[in-house]
């Protein structure tokens, strides 16, 4: 026979249980720890994508902010810089679309989570790479997004998500 002790604490869990629940699709789920994604393929759920504002340092290649939704709760679960090639820029727009205008749909987008990119070495931007290109740029020390200035006032470049700094 359980107590009724136990047997409170199991409906207890299974009633909490969905609000413990996150989408792993999520921009905000893979940055709440992002080094144990780097380098890895991941899928987001994308709403929608807006272009940075801001040219990239490299014309091969377009950057744009994918805003990921959590499609369980239908809530927005944050965005994260994603790069493109520069050749295929419209057509990644068209896809997802380049504003949420009410949407809850997703779409899926897969790309390798990469962290690296700062200027001068200063911080690691995490970001999506759909190229399949920026890893061994990033190594080889021959990209560098740009970076925020150390003074705090307004930067050069993006407002991606930033790492710990080097």
């Amino acid at each position: 026979m359980k107590s009724p002790l136990i047997t409170l604490t199991i409906v207890l869990l299974a009633a909490t249980a969905p609000l413990r629940a996150e989408s792993k699709h999520t921009a905000e789920y893979f940055l709440t720890t992002p080094q144990d994604f780097v380098n890895q393929i991941v899928s987001l759920d994308v709403a929608f994508v807006k272009p940075v504002h801001w040219v990239s340092p490299n014309p091969d290649f377009q950057f744009f902010h994918a805003m990921t939704i959590d499609r369980t709760d239908k809530k927005p679960g944050g965005g994260i810089l994603v790069a493109v090639k520069a050749a295929d820029a419209s057509a990644f727009a068209r896809k997802y679309g380049t504003d949420f205008d009410g949407k809850n749909d997703s779409t899926i987008l897969k790309g390798l989570f990469l962290a690296g990119g700062g200027e001068k070495g200063r911080m690691k931007i995490y970001l999506v790479d759909t190229t399949g290109e920026l890893k061994a740029l990033f190594d080889a020390g021959e990209f560098a997004l740009p970076a925020e200035p150390a003074d705090g006032g307004e930067q050069s470049g993006p407002r991606p998500h930033k790492g710990p700094q080097q």
